[in-house]
């Protein structure tokens, strides 16, 4: 439907199509303006960005003045769907072609926007229209490509064009894996200083526009050399670039403008005198300053990780309240803050340094600043610190444009990085392929609203012929591990026993050691390790014992990272995975393997037996699926070890676990993680040192499971609150509590998530302490081969269910990507690149089977979606 269609008005003075379409909202607890701001301003803007960013096609490229360049699809029922058609398009654009289409675009949407306020809906407090749809611009020009954002910023939209420099994402995520991985080591070295970051506040970590702007004006007025004035300072807006208090800067702010040459008998040195002081004072005028963008979310990165970051700046004393309220105001976490003495007389490099040492010892990870002699004199003093220049858009850096910087320092432009990890990809189809939701600022990714309605429903013989066709590849994997292995150890030809068996093993070992199956290091389980293992079970001529813990139900608790609590395609692919081991062990040890599948389900956690006896009971429609039959049974590790252990294990086990509870709680007494969450965590690892060494090993563990499991502990969600907004309102920043911008409601819920975190890492190591006293791992299976699937050690075999996937298959969603590999994704992600639910009676309408690509959907002929029989026909297992 037309723009102008949706906006005429009906007969006889009828409501418009575009009131009906807004009464007929399927939500009517949904604000109008809410629908209409997602149905009608959200998608033309996501297909405008998905067009010009992946497929090099500027949509909505108005071909002439009276063409409507865009439509909204509504159904018969007169709902809008979410869609938009339009027959203007222009492939490989050039700037004129984007301009135009963009304001194509933004003139639709004014169009609508009157539309919108001529039928009179009452709005929000504080809310307007305007306001509504700069919101979702923004929203959706974010975090742009390099090549999109050069495009937009030539076109009406370069006020919402947003983009992060790759090589400023790459030297910030590098600063912050180096003090995750420095806090790592800390905590089995405790006497090892706190990684540090240290950064510089004006032209760093503040900006001061406002006070450069007002000081620009201040002296354009009358003077010897421009008895007129200058008139090009009395509008900083049109210059080049804008000056700043640093002297040094000043000759090349005066050769990119050209006023030196155009005013030569003026006094510079007189002017930038003025400037200063105009800039400087008065004081109060500091707080109208801005912080960089970025700088509140790294510093709280840089926490995450466990480190700190100190503000180290020119200051002086004096002003220490007005910098602290600018820091303070912007949600910036609260951090050292060394300012100069009022009464300086050495250079800021030597007063910069001795205030860092009087911390004490630094381990000093990075320095961010603006000036070289900064960076020269702090790197000269922590040698191995990366110094990183600071260069604000929009005013003048100390380096000349085009020349590289003379220490040769990285530079940025500001603290923000992308949402996503790169390592991934960020196209659409993508899996992220990240370990933890920690890796990802939840707050940034975008919401997919309308993907549920446009959900695929797969009947069940497509389902099942799809599962063929992942089952088929896998058994063609294994054929080639199979043969390369019998030829390798030369197992067709004839040898006596010992020397046969001793081949058999080696080529098992090559099996279990392919790039499909093994996580981590080969060393961590050679050929020696392997023979302890199976050595009784080639003697006897049976099946090789293989044990695996895991499997417990989906991590669905807050929605982020699973979409329900049943198993998926992840798990079926899991399962998948060791029929191909299993298949190719049977190819040189023709009794093959027999998986003992110990599920956890509710060994470390309290969970309703419905839920994880339905859990249990689809795995095992799974594992007949995938053909494993005998050859793998699935049990609760808790009802094996009650037939193995001679204790009563349900007493044993509450007693013991009581007293570990009790041993940490002691140890922890006093902490409170609603109090600076991350602060408290530091204390945790200082805590270690002084507690009995029962329980020390817990108290270092404990940081980093707590900063794992908060992100799966249940959600309370506000009445009348949408639960998948909640929950990423939440986890933007968890740990921020007393943030200026952090409500009542939603702080209350960030201390509700992270008490649960607490008293459930104190539950799960307390657990994990009673399995190694009752010997769950020695006694279980005392001959077996260990198939582990977290961080692997020597002597266990490190196993990956999906291959490069970066999750277990009960972590996130199942997916297929668009190479038609399976994974497991968490659901925020998917939601974030487009994908969309995909639904078939092996689970059953109230969770999705996996999810998939958008563009891998087709609409029906009878209406509704379905899955590309082509892009089904590709499912398989990932090779690496």
């Amino acid at each position: 439907m037309r723009p102008d269609a949706l906006l005429a008005p009906g007969p006889d003075g009828a409501p418009g199509l575009l009131r009906l379409v807004i009464d007929n909202r399927f939500g009517h607890r949904e604000h109008e303006l809410g629908f209409f701001l997602e149905h009608f301003v959200r998608p033309p803007l996501r297909a405008f960005r998905h067009a010009l960013e992946h497929r090099r096609t500027a949509l909505f490229a108005a071909d002439g003045a009276d063409s409507a360049p865009l439509a909204f699809e509504l159904s018969t029922e007169l709902e809008a769907t979410g869609r938009v058609v339009t027959s203007a398009a222009v492939a490989e654009p050039d700037e004129q072609a984007v301009r135009s289409a963009a304001r194509a675009l933004l003139a639709v949407l004014a169009e609508l926007a009157d539309g919108f306020r001529r039928i009179g809906y009452p709005l929000p407090r504080g809310e307007s229209v305007r306001a509504g749809i700069d919101r979702v611009l923004d929203q959706e020009l974010r975090h742009l490509d390099r090549r999109t954002a050069r495009l937009l910023a030539r076109t009406d939209l370069r006020a919402h064009a947003h983009s992060v420099d790759p090589d400023q994402h790459e030297v910030l995520r590098q600063v912050l894996d180096t003090v995750q991985d420095r806090t790592r080591r800390r905590r089995w070295e405790p006497e090892r200083p706190r990684p540090t970051v240290v950064i510089d506040l004006d032209l760093c970590g503040i900006v001061p526009l406002r006070r450069t702007v007002e000081a620009t004006r201040a002296v354009s007025g009358p003077r010897p050399g421009a008895p007129h004035g200058i008139p090009e300072l009395a509008d900083p807006d049109a210059l080049p670039v804008l000056p700043t208090y640093v002297e040094s800067t000043w000759p090349t702010f005066l050769d990119r403008t050209g006023l030196a040459e155009k005013y030569p008998a003026v006094d510079w040195r007189a002017v930038h005198a003025e400037f200063f002081r105009a800039f400087a004072r008065p004081w109060q005028r500091l707080r109208t300053d801005e912080v960089n963008a970025g700088l509140a979310r790294f510093t709280w990165d840089v926490r995450d990780a466990g480190g700190q970051v100190v503000f180290c700046t020119g200051r002086r004393e004096r002003v220490r309240e007005h910098t602290a309220a600018v820091l303070r105001d912007a949600g910036v976490p609260d951090a050292p803050l060394l300012c100069m003495p009022d009464e300086r007389t050495r250079p800021i490099p030597e007063l910069k340094v001795a205030r860092l040492r009087g911390l004490g010892e630094l381990d000093v990870v990075a320095v961010f600043d603006d000036l070289r002699d900064n960076r020269t004199a702090l790197v000269a003093e922590f040698p191995g610190a990366l110094a990183v220049a600071v260069e604000v858009p929009g005013l003048v850096h100390e380096r000349v444009p085009g020349r590289p910087l003379p220490d040769g320092a990285p530079a940025i432009a500001t603290f923000e990085v992308e949402p996503r990890p790169r390592a991934g990809g960020s196209g659409p189809g993508l899996l992220s392929h990240t370990h933890s939701l920690e890796e990802l600022q939840i707050g940034a990714l975008r919401s997919n609203r309308s993907a549920q309605r446009w959900a695929v429903h797969l009947g069940r013989d497509a389902a099942l012929e799809l599962a063929g066709h992942v089952l088929a590849d896998a058994d063609r994997a294994a054929d080639r591990v199979a043969r390369a292995a019998r030829d390798r150890f030369r197992l067709d030809e004839p040898a006596p026993e010992p020397e046969h068996r001793e081949r058999v093993v080696h080529a098992l070992h090559h099996v279990l050691g392919r790039k499909q199956f093994l996580k981590g290091a080969r060393s961590n389980y050679q050929v020696e390790h392997l023979r302890r293992d199976v050595e009784p079970f080639l003697r006897a001529g049976e099946p090789i014992d293989v044990v695996l813990l895991g499997f417990p139900i989906k991590q669905c608790l807050n929605g982020l990272k699973a979409s329900g609590p049943l198993p998926d395609l992840a798990e079926f692919g899991g399962l998948a995975r060791l029929r191909e081991m299993q298949r190719a062990a049977s190819a040189v040890h023709p009794p093959g393997l027999r998986f003992r599948i110990l599920t956890d389900g509710r060994h470390f956690r309290p969970r309703p037996l419905s839920i994880t006896g339905t859990y249990s009971a689809i795995l095992r429609e799974y594992a007949d699926l995938a053909g494993l039959g005998e050859a793998a049974t699935i049990e609760e590790v808790d009802a094996v070890a009650a037939r193995r252990l001679d204790v009563d294990l349900p007493a044993e086990r509450a007693e013991r676990t009581a007293r570990h509870r009790r041993l940490l709680a002691d140890a922890l007494r006093g902490l409170d993680i609603s109090e600076d969450p991350l602060r408290t965590l530091d204390q945790v690892d200082r805590r270690a040192d002084g507690v009995p060494e029962e329980v020390a090993a817990s108290v270092l563990m404990f940081r980093e499971m707590l900063m794992s499991v908060v992100f799966s502990v249940p959600l309370s969600v506000p009445e009348g609150v949408d639960r998948a907004n909640w929950a990423r309102a939440v986890y933007a920043n968890v740990y921020d509590l007393d943030g200026g911008a952090v409500p009542p409601l939603l702080r209350q819920s960030r201390v509700e998530v992270l008490r649960r975190a607490w008293h459930t890492v104190v539950r799960y190591l307390a657990t994990m302490r009673v399995d190694e006293e009752l010997g769950y791992e020695e006694l279980l299976f005392p001959n077996r081969v260990r198939l582990t699937v977290s961080a692997a050690r020597p002597g266990r075999c490190g196993f990956t269910y999906l291959g490069g996937s970066g999750l277990l298959p009960w972590q996130g969603t199942g997916a297929l990507d668009r190479r038609g590999r399976i994974g497991a994704d968490f659901a925020v992600s998917l939601q974030d690149r487009g994908f969309v639910p995909v639904y078939t009676p092996l689970l059953g309408p109230r969770q999705p089977w996996f999810a998939v690509p958008a563009e891998h959907t087709r609409l029906g002929a009878g209406g509704g979606m379905r899955l590309d029989p082509e892009f089904a026909a590709t499912a398989r297992l990932r090779r690496k």
